[in-house]
This record gives C-alpha cells, sequence and structure tokens, in this order.
C-alpha cells in the first residue's frame, strides 16, 4: 500500500476517532516515513492521536514512540498556553475598551475531537477597521509595539508578541482580489464579526472569548486555505481544518446562505475543488459539504498533488525551493517568477476567471514587474 494511502487513513482515523477499516489496514507502516509526511503537513498530532485505534503490532516501539509521546505532550502545553495568552489579550483590549473576535487557530481547534492535538501558531484578533487605530495607539503605549523596532504591518494586520506568543490584530479579517466582489465580501465580514447573533463563545478560565459563527467560518477558513494556496501553497491541515467544521457543524450551518455567498464572492470553483479533496481523500460525506460537484474530481486532483508535493506554505515544493536560492531578487527570479505566474494564471483561469485575472496582475505588478524595473 502506497506511503500516503497509509497516511491518509490515519489522518482519517486520528480526525474522526474511528478505527481505520480492516481492508485500509497495511501489513506494515514506516513510521518514519509517516511522521516525516505528518510534520511536512502539521498534522503529526493528529496522527498520534489515531495510534490508539491501531492494532499493536503495528504502532512505533521503541525511540521513536517516546519521542511522538514527548512530541504530543509539548503540543498540549503550547496550545494550552496559547489558549492562555488570548484570554490576556482579550482582557487587556476589554481594559481600554476595545471588543474583537479570535480568527482560527483556537477557535477553529474546537471543530476537532481532540483540539489541543491540533497544531497552532499564532493569534488572530480582529479588531475591525473601527477600533483598529486606538488598538494600535494602546499597544503603543503599552510598549507592545516598541518605538524605533522595525514593525510588522500590512494594510490588513499589524503584529507583536504578546506574553511570548506571536499576535496578528486585523483591521480586516481578508480580502479578496476581484474588486467588486472584495466589497461585498467586507460588508459581509463587517456584519458578522461585529454584529451577527450567533458568535460563540470559548471560555477560559474566567474570560469569554468571542468566536465566529459556524457559517462564518466555512467561508473563512475555506478562503484562508484558497488564498494561502494561490499564493504560494498549503499543507493538507489547513484542508482538514475546514472539513471538520462540515464534520462537526453540518447540522447547524445554513447551507442555503453559504451557497448564497459562496457566489456572489465568486469562489464556487475553489471551494469545489477543495470539497472533492475534503470527500475523497479526508471521508467527509458529500452531502455535508454545499456545493460539492464530483465533476470537480479529476481537476481536484491535480490541486491535491500540489498540496502534498509543497506541504505547509508550499515551503517544501520545488518550486518555493528554486526561488528561494534566488534570494528573491535579480533578473533570472523576475523572468522565472514571471513565467511561473502566467503557468499558474492559464491553470487557474477556467476555474476561476475574475481571481485568477485580478491575482495574475496584482503578483505581477507587486513582484517581478517591479523587479524588472528596477534592474533597468
Amino acid at each position: 500500500m502506497p506511503q500516503i494511502e497509509i497516511f491518509l487513513s490515519l489522518l482519517r482515523s486520528g480526525m474522526y476517532g474511528t478505527p481505520i477499516p480492516p481492508a485500509e489496514l497495511p501489513e506494515s507502516i514506516d513510521w518514519k516515513a509517516i511522521t516525516k509526511l505528518a510534520r511536512k503537513h502539521t498534522v503529526l498530532g493528529i496522527i498520534i492521536d489515531a495510534l490508539q485505534f491501531l492494532p499493536e503490532s503495528l504502532r512505533p516501539t521503541g525511540e521513536l514512540r517516546a519521542k511522538m509521546n514527548k512530541f504530543a505532550l509539548g503540543l498540549i502545553q503550547a496550545n494550552l498556553v496559547l489558549e492562555q495568552t488570548a484570554a490576556r489579550l482579550v482582557e487587556f483590549f476589554k481594559k481600554h475598551g476595545i471588543n474583537g473576535v479570535l480568527l482560527k487557530g483556537q477557535g477553529v481547534a474546537r471543530y476537532y475531537r481532540q483540539p489541543q492535538m491540533r497544531h497552532s501558531g499564532d493569534i488572530d484578533f480582529y479588531v475591525g477597521t473601527s477600533s483598529y487605530k486606538k488598538a494600535f495607539e494602546v499597544c503603543r503605549r503599552e510598549n507592545l509595539v516598541k518605538p524605533g523596532v522595525k514593525l510588522n504591518k500590512t494594510d490588513q494586520h499589524f503584529a507583536f508578541n504578546f506574553h511570548g506568543a506571536p499576535i496578528e490584530i486585523h483591521r480586516i479579517a481578508s480580502r479578496i482580489f476581484t474588486p467588486y466582489r472584495n466589497k461585498r465580501f467586507q460588508q459581509w465580514v463587517t456584519e458578522e464579526l461585529e454584529h451577527s447573533l450567533q458568535r460563540r463563545a470559548l471560555t477560559v478560565g474566567d474570560t469569554d472569548i468571542t468566536l465566529p459563527s459556524c457559517d462564518f467560518d466555512t467561508i473563512y477558513i475555506f478562503y484562508h486555505a484558497w488564498r494561502h494556496y494561490l499564493e504560494g501553497g498549503i499543507g493538507l491541515r489547513q484542508v482538514c481544518d475546514w472539513a471538520m467544521i462540515f464534520h462537526t457543524h453540518a447540522d447547524d450551518i445554513d447551507k442555503e446562505k453559504i451557497i448564497k455567498n459562496i457566489r456572489r464572492f465568486g469562489l464556487t470553483g475553489g471551494w469545489r475543488l477543495f470539497a472533492c479533496i475534503a470527500v475523497n481523500h479526508l471521508g467527509i460525506p458529500a452531502g455535508k459539504i454545499p456545493l460539492y460537484d464530483p465533476a470537480y474530481s479529476r481537476k481536484s486532483e491535480k490541486v491535491f498533488e500540489e498540496i502534498m508535493t509543497g506541504g505547509n506554505f508550499g515551503y517544501y515544493s520545488e518550486e518555493y525551493l528554486k526561488f528561494k536560492s534566488y534570494g528573491y531578487t535579480g533578473m533570472r527570479y523576475a523572468t522565472e517568477k514571471t513565467l511561473s505566474y502566467t503557468k499558474s494564471f492559464l491553470t487557474l483561469l477556467p476555474v476561476i476567471p475574475s481571481e485568477a485575472t485580478f491575482l495574475y496582475f496584482r503578483r505581477l505588478f507587486n513582484g517581478p514587474l517591479r523587479l524588472l524595473r528596477r534592474s533597468k
């Protein structure tokens, strides 16, 4: 049995807390290869959680088992620290009259059977355009954003460290490439994150942390992964995050509303590609995902292969390593990057025509063309 099939069987087992069907059980497991693949896609915690459902003869032993146990304990501890830090952050801003919503991270982990076994990184906290300036001023006044230190700031967020954890304070949650659709998207984000009565709460100690609604997450978690896929790559964990929403809350989401918004935002093609991956490889029943279309299965296999090859944010892909070796500068880099963007554009054009077009020209003008102009 190919390693990737064994890996996917273990992943589904860990995600859903079910034994691997007898027909899918291999005769043996190359645990070093599986561990390497799991790290590449930041799902090692989920794979480790699947060990309890395996026959003893197939479980890792000795030094590797000890390393897995140590990793799992470290992951649990890291997630507990992030939860506590998120609670501190909420209390910090509340003290200054600022309310916000936790995006992704510890909120998405709650869609998993074992939240502490999901890999988490930074804390994304949305305060919206109305409170963004005040949040920045408060962070500067409290010396979280230090004068004289290069500031990690974009038009969407600013970042700093808080009790040892990386924090991003968001003015906007994300942006769609097509301008007129982005306007609709921003209006929807504002309504969902600032006014929706379906927002949820994560209680940590005495602190209630506001989370988005499940309806919001179905679209936002998809688009976050889809955008990263378009711009450089993602690991399989990002698709798992999205799939787990449907596994856990398929009966709670407003499917008709989701379908309407996906179409309004021009995301139908990408959504259907990811839906086929969730159904065909991650085991989500087809009826749980709105707009699932098996006709996209063949095209989705190419996307799946790119995800499996590229790994977490595409850092393992040949293309990423090649461009990294160029130092992201120079004529050769600019020329080959332009060719890469053009190839990607031609592939995506039949699936997401408007998004592909706006993404293509945005990439050119923000990257290779700027380098070429500077080199003249």
